[in-house]
């Protein structure tokens, strides 16, 4: 019976996530956070039917992102997390799970049957072409990466030593909280940052990072002794993984190196995560001798592997 309970749990387990990304999109969260409002009163605020957002609110009491105390709204420390002006802000991956990636899943089977990926279904286009092709949906995106790299770069230069290298360039380095972590740690060094024209333009420039707007997939425009990979070669299938390896190379300094921060498939169990890549650009959670067998075949090799957090390792490259 408990098998039962836990599968029937298992098919409407979005309906959880379903009522936060509401409240979110609603900037319920927020408005709750500037003043502290009766049900009624929000209702007015947001322009709301009062019967459904009672449900919500009781919805979201339950979720233990809200309580109400003396007949106030009040977030709870959950809730708080969903605020704009929060630093540990999850309220743009919160949104962005719930868009273009849950219609991709819808047709997961198309995935499987195919090889391809269904987001290339739906919407007619590559994924990185799509958010290319929409500078609100290109932001939202990179602004909720940058809500998860707040939490998986900050210990980096704990577990990592770069005080060997002079220059640093982050490929692929979506809105630089990569290497701003490593900069506030070694403010010495020389930092770059190599992205696409479309994100280097969301990005404040506040002169602590050189930033090089390219395609990765066409030439590295700067020699680097180090030069970072973070959840980059996961977005990609080994035959493009090869092309962004092979212009790192190029662009690598004599002794330098390469690391790779990635999810390796045998410390973590990244199924789930895989099948998502699948769905929405055909790529996947590598093994180690996955990377192995990749790196190999461009004249690297891997020299030292650390874990970075529970997730994430680094990978440190050579060249043979």
């Amino acid at each position: 019976m408990q098998i039962k309970e836990e599968l029937k749990n298992s098919f409407t387990s979005y309906w959880s996530f379903m009522t936060l990304r509401t409240a979110c999109q609603l900037n319920l969260f927020d408005a709750v956070k500037s003043e502290n409002y009766s049900v009624n009163e929000l209702n007015k605020k947001l322009k709301t039917d009062l019967k459904s957002l009672t449900t919500l609110i009781n919805a979201l009491i339950e979720l233990k992102t809200l309580k109400i105390i003396d007949n106030k709204l009040r977030l709870s420390s959950k809730g708080e997390l969903l605020t704009n002006d929060n630093p540990d802000s999850l309220k743009q991956a919160c949104i962005l799970w719930g868009e273009e990636h849950l219609d991709a899943w819808k047709n997961l089977s198309y995935t499987i049957k195919t090889g391809t990926p269904s987001f290339e279904k739906v919407y007619g286009t590559s994924f990185f072409n799509y958010l290319a092709s929409d500078k609100n949906k290109l932001y939202n995106y990179h602004k909720a990466m940058a809500e998860y790299a707040v939490d998986d770069y900050k210990n980096i230069t704990d577990v990592f030593n770069f005080s060997e290298f002079s220059s640093i360039t982050d490929v692929g380095g979506g809105l630089g909280i990569l290497i701003k972590y490593i900069y506030n740690t070694y403010p010495d060094k020389i930092f770059n940052l190599v992205e696409l024209p479309e994100v280097i333009a969301l990005i404040e420039d506040d002169k602590k990072v050189n930033l090089y707007s390219t395609d990765f997939f066409k030439s590295i425009p700067i020699q680097s002794d180090l030069i970072i990979l973070s959840r980059v070669l996961h977005d990609w299938n080994d035959e493009k993984a090869k092309i962004i390896l092979e212009n790192c190379l190029q662009s690598l300094s004599e002794n330098g190196k390469i690391l790779i921060i990635e999810i390796l498939q045998e410390d973590i169990n990244a199924n789930l995560l895989s099948l998502n890549m699948l769905t929405i650009c055909e790529s996947f959670e590598r093994t180690s001798i996955e990377y192995r067998n990749l790196i190999e075949k461009v004249g690297l090799t891997i020299t030292k592997k650390v874990k970075l957090n529970n997730l994430q390792t680094i990978l440190t490259l050579e060249k043979q």
